[in-house]
């Protein structure tokens, strides 16, 4: 019971946090003329606010770095030290993973940086420049040691890591097309991402899981249609980053695991994101358009015109989603 109290309270923090800055961060878009006009492939039909990222991101890592530094200091407390013995006893060996904590929160400042820039300058803010903060926050990331392994040379992991980050990361900025969508399939793959972790026990990845669920609640709040913000593109593209960055560090193996199976796991689980991103960039090849121009190709806009309304085709992604992942949970102990 006393092991519970410790996630509910990163919980609670991350989601309070996130629940008070994205008024904060409307007001400030409002003030400063950050919004998403309405347009013939939007369904909304006034300007938004589109920088409620910046609440997103701040709750995350202000809680993550709270955690990690505050361990010492609450050890230091009689009470909790006598009734919160045991999860800090697990989080003890947190500074072990002190590099990898530099490069996840290092890169993803960068690459929410970049995304910011792009909600505040707009077409001003170039395509190449936005690819290229991206990959340095992917080399960033590797740098500080988070890469997979699975390949037979370094070279290769470095690669498909490259890859994976940058992919993961463009693929939720390009699910961002309908309210609460990329923030939710994002809650919906942490939720899953955390059962395996605390299955497998790993606690203090649950605990960076329930940061980044607590803060992707917060904002969903004003995201769910018909959002009062948006994520904009320095939410999307940290929300992805963080959810690449983290599928590399966590641990998929039991005794009874395959050996390809650890591959095969995050990759079902954000499957659904993949397969989006891989259609819609297909048909703009096909068509002979740019990529990054978006379009209503998107498997939510065509549940939308197959008759549903945006709140159900939305609600459908999640059940997918999460179908897709509770599946994939069991491949940790497939033979």
């Amino acid at each position: 019971m006393t092991t519970a109290l410790l996630p509910l309270g990163v919980l609670v923090a991350a989601f309070a946090i996130a629940w008070v800055l994205v008024p904060v961060t409307g007001w400030i878009a409002r003030r400063y003329g950050v919004m998403d006009d309405p347009g013939p492939r939007k369904i909304h039909q006034t300007p938004t606010p589109r920088i409620g990222g910046i609440a997103v991101y701040l709750a995350f890592t202000v809680v993550v770095l709270a955690g990690f530094f505050g361990v010492p200091i609450l050890s230091e407390i009689p009470w909790v030290r006598t009734n919160l013995a045991a999860p800090l006893a697990m989080l003890q060996e947190a500074y072990r993973v002190e590099s990898k904590l530099v490069g996840l929160l290092g890169g993803a400042t960068i690459v929410f940086v970049v995304g910011l820039l792009d909600d505040i300058l707009g077409t001003r803010f170039k395509v190449g420049w936005k690819m290229a903060g991206q990959v340095l926050a992917a080399v960033f990331l590797i740098a500080g040691g988070i890469r997979t392994d699975f390949m037979p040379h370094d070279w290769l992991d470095v690669a498909v890591t490259l890859v994976w980050v940058v992919g993961i990361t463009n693929a939720f900025n390009l699910l961002d097309n309908m309210d609460g969508l990329s923030a939710g399939v994002a809650l919906v793959a942490s939720l899953v991402l955390l059962l395996n972790a605390w299955l497998l026990g790993g606690f203090f990845m649950s605990l960076v899981y329930v940061a980044l669920i607590g803060a992707l609640l917060g904002f969903l709040v004003y995201n769910w249609h018909p959002a009062s913000i948006f994520l904009g593109d320095s939410g999307s593209l940290f929300i992805g980053f963080v959810l690449a960055s983290l599928t590399l560090l966590q641990r998929y193996v039991s005794h009874a695991s395959s050996s390809y199976f650890p591959v095969l796991m995050p990759v079902l689980v954000l499957a659904l994101p993949i397969l989006d991103t891989t259609t819609v960039t297909v048909i703009r090849i096909r068509e002979r358009r740019p990529i990054y121009v978006g379009d209503s190709r998107h498997l939510s806009h065509r549940l939308v015109s197959l008759g549903m309304r945006p709140p159900l085709a939305v609600f459908t992604i999640y059940v997918i989603s999460l179908g897709l992942g509770l599946g994939a949970v069991g491949l940790a102990h497939a033979s």
